[in-house]
């Protein structure tokens, strides 16, 4: 009887032990909630940079908060969504024949690997380097982007779903993808390449892309 009486304890304890595992796992498609992609020109013979905004991203993370051994995403930036201070220098941008959006209308970061934790804390942010490759201009290279993530549990008193935010930033080099950047006036303010920015939000199993008119 009493044998009897602690394998049913045990089993309840345990039962109640994989029930809160499973409850608190976090495994599943997080889509983009909101997304911000910055830039600014740089270069030796820059004097008055160009900088702005990517207002339309898209992306989705696949992963387990607990478990960053097993990840899938990618981040897409639509090129004809640039915004700077300038109206002037937008119009330049989207019909530059050097950028060529027409046949290359996004950017695109897919993610390989995250190399460095092994898991993500719970409300901390947790520096990483995300392993991947990114396409511009129709060339696809391999990159390596230093990132800060933080894991936002859902809270239901503030009707917020599970959350994963991820900063990261990391330079483009025209050359390397064949941007043949123009002489003069142009590279006076594009320069020879761009240092990027990137605040994405992404929440568990809901989808809103964020998209503004360009003007």
């Amino acid at each position: 009887m009493i044998a009897w009486v602690r394998g049913i304890l045990v089993a309840a304890a345990l039962s109640t032990l994989f029930s809160t595992a499973a409850a608190d796992s976090s495994a599943g498609s997080y889509m983009l909630k909101s997304g911000e992609v910055r830039f600014v020109c740089e270069g030796e013979r820059v004097t008055v940079p160009a900088w702005g905004q990517f207002t339309t991203v898209e992306g989705a993370l696949t992963l387990d908060p607990r478990e960053l051994a097993r990840v899938e995403g990618n981040i897409d930036v639509f090129m004809v969504s640039i915004r700077t201070d300038d109206a002037a220098w937008d119009t330049m941008f989207r019909r530059a024949g050097f950028l060529a959006i027409d046949d290359h209308p996004r950017a695109r970061f897919v993610i390989d690997e995250v190399r460095g934790p092994s898991r993500l804390e719970r409300g901390k942010w947790v520096p990483m380097t995300l392993e991947g490759h990114f396409a511009l201009h129709g060339i696809t290279r391999k990159v390596d982007v230093p990132a800060t993530a933080r894991w936002m549990p859902a809270d239901a008193e503030k009707n917020r779903g599970e959350q994963i935010r991820v900063r990261a930033s990391f330079h483009v080099t025209w050359d390397d993808y064949e941007i043949a950047m123009p002489t003069g006036s142009t590279r006076r303010f594009a320069g020879d390449g761009a240092l990027i920015h990137a605040d994405l939000l992404y929440e568990l199993g809901k989808t809103k892309s964020r998209r503004r008119k360009p003007r």
